[in-house]
C-alpha cells in the first residue's frame, strides 16, 4: 500500500503533536516537582507571600489599567488595599 504524500504529512503532524504533549505533559511534572523541592529548602513566611501577592496584584492592575478594563481594574484596587491591610497588621 502507498501513501500519498498527504496522508503522510498528516501521520507526522499527528505524531510531532503527540511527542509535543508528552514533552509538554513531562515539563509540567518536573516544574512541580521542582517548586514542591523548592518550597521544602525555602520556606516560604506570610509576609513574603503577602508582598509577592502584592506585586502580583500590582503589576495585573498596571497591564488591566493599559487594556482599559475598569472592571478588573477595581477588584485588583479591592484586593490591593486588602493585601496592605494584611502586610499593615503584621508589624
Amino acid at each position: 500500500m502507498n501513501m500519498t504524500h498527504d496522508e503522510i504529512e498528516h501521520i507526522s503532524r499527528r505524531v510531532a503533536d503527540l511527542v509535543i504533549e508528552a514533552l509538554d505533559a513531562k515539563q509540567r511534572e518536573w516544574d512541580k516537582d521542582l517548586v514542591a523541592d523548592l518550597k521544602e529548602v525555602i520556606p516560604v513566611n506570610h509576609e513574603e507571600k503577602l508582598l509577592s501577592d502584592l506585586a502580583q496584584a500590582m503589576t495585573a492592575l498596571d497591564y488591566n489599567l493599559k487594556l482599559e478594563n475598569y472592571t478588573r481594574c477595581s477588584q485588583l484596587q479591592d484586593e490591593i488595599k486588602d493585601i496592605e491591610k494584611q502586610l499593615k497588621n503584621l508589624k
